[in-house]
């Protein structure tokens, strides 16, 4: 498959929400303001470390590397010369947040072509456990386009969202109203089967910005001749995009219909519980941004 990595994610999956409006007890918390994945990113980047690495694959996280936006002559084949390169030869986050996404018709082991993840686990079982896989692969043909679709598990941890909810005490008797706004968008880029040469992108209802990555495909997409690739990404297991779910192959994909919440719950005994709430009462200061 030429495409195969030709679009991913941009730094992690907080690249999906465009904005986020929080009540706490009828009281505004958070106001909605847009493009918060832009600062959250810049969060990531200057927050995280090489010790906290181990939660880069839940988020879907890992930097792209200086080279990423360079030049390089040597690799005129994946990135013309003059050109910003962007592929798996230079850009180690890329391939790395590749990797978080399985293909179970890849071989386990270099060079060996028998040893597909298919043999330790199905397609089905990874759908029913809801791990990000590669759920639709179409080849195309002199009539019909070819289909990649993903089934992506994407989580993203409040903590990353706003600083409010990484201040948060233990609690309890609190409502909370919640909005997130996401950015549900479709792009079409257009190339000579060597180079991207255009792209353009679309939102719906509201401008936001594009979560995903186009990327230099390896040796000049693989032979493919010149075309247009067209990318949309959605909450849920349906593509609400009309052109591409005209595409033969394009189903619904191996992941829930809707969002779910998951808040942690700590349970004390009562007088330790007493005890807590008498002692432990505090201002909490976030920081705020517009």
């Amino acid at each position: 498959m030429p495409y195969m990595q030709a679009v991913s994610f941009k730094q992690s999956f907080l690249s999906m929400i465009n904005s986020i409006t929080v009540d706490l007890n009828g009281q505004s918390m958070i106001q909605q303001n847009q493009l918060i994945d832009i600062y959250n990113h810049f969060r990531l980047l200057t927050s995280e470390s090489w010790t906290s690495q181990n939660r880069w694959s839940t988020i879907g996280f890992y930097p792209d590397v200086a080279e990423a936006g360079g030049f390089a002559n040597a690799y005129s084949k994946f990135a013309p010369a003059t050109t910003t390169t962007n592929n798996s030869i230079l850009n180690e986050g890329l391939t790395e947040r590749l990797k978080y996404i399985l293909d179970d018709t890849d071989p386990m082991l270099s060079g060996v072509a028998t040893s597909s993840l298919s043999y330790l686990i199905y397609k089905t079982e990874l759908s029913e456990l809801y791990v990000s896989h590669l759920s639709t692969k179409t080849a195309g043909s002199s009539t019909s386009f070819p289909v990649l679709q993903y089934s992506v598990k994407a989580i993203i941890m409040f903590k990353d969202i706003h600083h409010l909810f990484e201040v948060m005490p233990i609690s309890k008797s609190l409502n909370f109203k919640i909005q997130i706004f996401w950015n549900n968008s479709v792009a079409t880029a257009t190339h000579d089967a060597t180079n991207w040469t255009s792209q353009s992108s679309q939102f719906r209802s509201y401008n936001g910005t594009l979560p995903l990555m186009l990327n230099n495909v390896s040796d000049g997409f693989n032979g493919a001749t010149a075309g247009t690739l067209r990318a949309s990404v959605y909450v849920g297991d349906t593509c609400y995009d009309t052109t591409q779910t005209a595409f033969a192959g394009v189903s619904t994909g191996g992941v829930g219909k809707q969002v779910e919440l998951h808040v942690q719950a700590v349970q004390m005994l009562e007088d330790i519980e007493n005890n807590y709430a008498q002692n432990h009462l505090r201002d909490v200061s976030y920081h705020d941004y517009y």
